[in-house]
């Protein structure tokens, strides 16, 4: 497989978990004010909330056993994490709901191609199911699991249609993350013997740093922005190598050594995780906003009769992943 494919592919895979994140990232944030109408549509039948639920119990069980449903969660209305699990899943499944309903007015689709990735995807997840797996996933059929995985589909494109204006790229100067080594002491005189020494010609600068520093910690990496202080300023001047002049902070003194002002792979790290923080914001405004005005409820009385302890004899919790691999990463 070449480079390039294998770079598309992470860049799929990247993206799919970012809408995947912010999808559940909205049912985690809830509180926000309610200004709008209660939408008066039909929530999912109880086979296709279930696929959902069913898949994500037994990916939950699977690594934490069935004990987990019973422990108690603090801070949350729900006493236990069952319960917790299933009001989470209950608002995603919500939230999925209302992308969809934006899709309608949005004119948003899968057209024929995605259809055949989906119909590929779903057929594959239905045809692996075990019986029991088909009778917790209350008794879903095949057209159940492609109506969930158009769903989903049509809510990750709805999502992405709201970042495609967003101007989310930073310059490397804006992430740049650089990493210095330091000689921190309380005295001033001790401090400018050190700064003499440790500029002569052959200097090991960490040797002094090892025998004179107070600050265990020798080495640090600073990113653009995150301080404006002296240090922070300092630090930022300096290039390779140099070592600075005593300069003093919070009644200490300190030089600075730079190990590299320019750290490639830390800055394009924080560059990634930036731009993603920036995507999420910009996405959950414009979700929210229309969120306020199209309130989905679902009231269906299944949801209040799901037992997490049923049919312990399915383990299929493989319908994100099915997606993940034959519909996201086949576009």
């Amino acid at each position: 497989m070449s480079m390039a494919i294998l770079d598309k592919k992470k860049r799929i895979r990247r993206f799919f978990c970012l809408i995947l994140s912010l999808l559940f990232l909205l049912s985690s944030c809830k509180g926000i004010a309610i200004s709008g109408k209660t939408e008066n549509i039909p929530g999912y039948t109880e086979a296709q909330a279930m696929i959902v639920v069913g898949s994500e119990r037994n990916r939950i069980q699977n690594v934490m056993g069935k004990e987990v449903w019973d422990l108690p969660v603090a801070g949350q209305v729900e006493k236990t994490y069952g319960e917790y699990f299933l009001a989470k899943t209950k608002e995603f499944l919500q939230d999925i709901r209302t992308l969809n309903l934006m899709a309608e007015e949005k004119g948003i689709i899968a057209n024929g191609t995605e259809m055949e990735s989906i119909r590929t995807a779903a057929n594959a997840f239905y045809q692996s199911l075990s019986e029991e797996d088909k009778a917790f996933f209350g008794n879903c059929s095949l057209k159940d699991v492609v109506d969930m995985y158009v769903a989903y589909f049509v809510a990750e494109k709805t999502a992405k249609s709201l970042l495609a204006n967003v101007d989310t790229e930073l310059s490397a100067a804006e992430a740049k993350v650089i990493s210095v080594e330091q000689i921190v002491v309380q005295d001033e005189d001790l401090a400018k013997e050190l700064e003499e020494k440790v500029k002569l010609a052959g200097a090991n600068f960490s040797y002094y740093a090892r025998q004179y520093s107070e600050d265990p910690e020798l080495q640090k990496n600073l990113a653009f922005g995150e301080r404006e202080d002296e240090y922070a300023k300092v630090a930022f001047s300096l290039e390779d190598n140099e070592i600075s002049s005593v300069f003093s902070q919070d009644g200490k003194y300190y030089i600075l050594k730079c190990l590299s002002s320019y750290d490639e792979e830390a800055t394009k790290e924080r560059k990634e995780r930036l731009e993603t923080a920036i995507r999420s914001l910009h996405f959950q405004e414009s979700y929210e906003a229309y969120q306020k005005e199209h309130i989905v409820r679902f009231r269906e009385p299944f949801w209040k009769e799901i037992d997490l302890h049923s049919h312990e004899g399915s383990t299929a919790d493989y319908f994100f992943s099915y997606y993940q691999e034959k519909v996201a990463e086949a576009k």
